[in-house]
């Protein structure tokens, strides 16, 4: 194999696995806000372990059609330890501040379809149904004083 292709692999593998540590802050940044039950925690742990293995095999078959060499190995953990000693605490930082943000907007984004939708639907409706409610409640007022409940039935004394 070519040295210049060796070196492209490297690269390419490399940033994945810089990427595999961006997933992971990602996931652990989720998990620290929501705190799963163990369980849940450990189908995480094994979806995120088959993702990241997804995600390493489909660059080593991009980068050099699936050959598996030790230099492969250097390159991932490489990536890997370089991400998280230079700028994994700064994506982290930047992941709860976008989470936060994204909340931010989904939180105003609820209050706008609340005040434009939800709110005059339900002033047509209860404009629409006040008239039967209004009609209602006099036909139940007069049809109780035409037919009273049944007296209960008397109780017979004791002993």
């Amino acid at each position: 194999m070519e040295f210049a292709i060796q070196v492209k692999t490297f690269l390419v593998i490399g940033a994945t696995g810089i990427l595999l540590g961006v997933l992971f802050d990602i996931y652990r940044v989720l998990r620290l806000r929501f705190r799963p039950h163990w369980l849940v925690t450990t189908a995480a742990d094994l979806l995120y372990c088959l993702l990241a293995s997804a995600v390493a095999f489909a660059a080593l078959l991009i980068s050099n059609w699936g050959e598996f060499r030790f230099y492969v190995v250097i390159a991932l953990v490489s990536g890997v330890v370089f991400y998280y000693r230079l700028v994994s605490r700064y994506v982290m930082k930047f992941i709860v501040v976008f989470f936060k943000f994204m909340a931010g907007i989904v939180r105003t984004g609820r209050k706008i379809v609340d005040l434009v939708i939800v709110r005059p639907l339900f002033i047509i409706i209860r404009t629409i149904v006040w008239p039967a409610h209004f009609v209602g409640r006099k036909y139940n007022n007069w049809w109780k004083k035409r037919h009273p409940p049944p007296a209960p039935p008397e109780q017979p004394p004791p002993g």
